[in-house]
């Protein structure tokens, strides 16, 4: 082979190298392009479908939310309070919780039950606050205005705490603590209409059971009278110191187990506890949410309670008022006896006896006594 052809034919073995080597990366360039458009196209698949699915997702849930608010508004008079906290928060986009009247500042049963609700429900913009008064009565709660504190702070659902305890300290009478408390609630009401009033038991105190006051009452009669009374009324109240006591005798426990060294507070379990009957009460229990936020139109119109209680007579008075009552009204039947004047009654008249007089004679001295005898001889004959 000539050196020319040899020459001829390595240029075309390079050539054809060359050609193939730009074949291969043109081939893997345009499978890159072709894998990267690919990739974008199913990228923008993939984000087409998944906005759709989220529109569907927002549009079931939109419609069952509907669905929930519709059958609340038509069922307000039975319906849990977690329901009623989902519809405040569906018009507000927020909700404010506040308790009242005998509870601590720092209640961990509340605390825990409120977390447990939010954990559940859509409720992530939720605030709570204390009104705390857990050593005041009835008649304190009322001559103090404490409700005007409360009243400031705008809350949506309000749980007033009774404070029965006290009531039975201070030694009122059943129909006065009945009646002071709902005077409040009265107030409340009537300064925050759109707020939902949830009246609440306190905690059971063992060392408290049958400690009698003069009118021979503890603080369950006291608590037991509002709640009877509450029968004839639509205001929602929470029983949880009925619904703690039940569930310690149904696990078959001592109520010791529960309170403090002292009997008088709950103690850790306790405050569980509680929490635990507070939370199935929001959740479970049936009350009439009409009186709080209203958008269904015209409000249903309501009466002061205070102005129409009627709570039959104490039937157990202790025996120093009963002796109290008895002088009260031997005192007002006492009647001063009417004088009457003597009647002068004059003695018989006696005319008085004159005698004669003496007839003169001549006397002398040796006859000084002769007239005398004379008078007497002839007096005698």
């Amino acid at each position: 082979m000539k050196k020319k052809e040899i020459i001829i034919v390595s240029l075309m073995g390079i050539l054809t190298i060359a050609i193939v080597l730009f074949g291969y990366k043109y081939a893997a360039g345009k499978k890159e392009a072709l894998l990267s458009e690919g990739q974008k196209r199913t990228e923008s698949v993939f984000q087409v479908t998944s906005s759709q699915e989220s529109v569907v997702v927002e549009s079931d849930t939109s419609e069952a939310y509907a669905q929930f608010l519709a059958a609340f508004s038509e069922n307000r008079t039975t319906a849990s309070v977690v329901d009623y906290l989902q519809y405040v928060h569906h018009h507000k986009n927020a909700v404010n919780v506040a308790f009242f009247g005998d509870v601590a500042s720092d209640a961990a049963w509340a605390k825990l039950a409120i977390a447990d609700i939010q954990a559940d429900f859509p409720l992530g913009n939720l605030t709570t606050s204390f009104f705390s008064h857990p050593s005041d009565s009835s008649s304190v709660f009322l001559s103090s205005q404490y409700a005007q504190e409360l009243v400031e702070s705008n809350p949506d659902v309000i749980f007033y705490m009774v404070p029965t305890k006290t009531d039975q300290v201070v030694d009122i009478s059943l129909n006065e603590s009945t009646l002071y408390i709902y005077t409040v609630y009265d107030e409340i009401r009537a300064a925050l209409p759109d707020a939902l009033i949830v009246l609440m038991t306190p905690p059971p105190a063992e060392a408290k059971i049958s400690a009698w006051n003069s009118r021979t009452l503890d603080y369950q009669q006291y608590t037991n009278n509002l709640v009877e009374e509450n029968a004839t009324f639509t205001v929602p109240l929470y029983d949880i110191h009925s619904d703690f006591l039940a569930e310690v005798a149904n696990r078959s426990e001592s109520l010791a187990n529960f309170m403090d060294a002292a009997g008088v507070e709950l103690n850790e379990a306790g405050q569980q506890l509680f929490s635990e009957m507070f939370r199935n009460s929001l959740r479970t229990k049936m009350v009439d949410t009409t009186t709080g936020l209203y958008v269904e139109g015209e409000k249903p119109a309501r009466t002061p309670l205070a102005t129409t209680l009627a709570v039959p007579e104490e039937t157990v008075i202790d025996s120093e008022e009963a002796d109290s009552e008895e002088s009260v009204e031997e005192e007002s039947v006492y009647e001063a006896p009417t004088y009457v004047a003597p009647t002068y009654v004059a003695p018989p008249y006696v005319a008085p006896v004159i005698e004669e007089p003496v007839p003169s004679v001549d006397t002398s001295s040796s006859t000084s006594e002769t007239p005398v005898q004379s008078i007497t001889e002839d007096s005698a004959s």
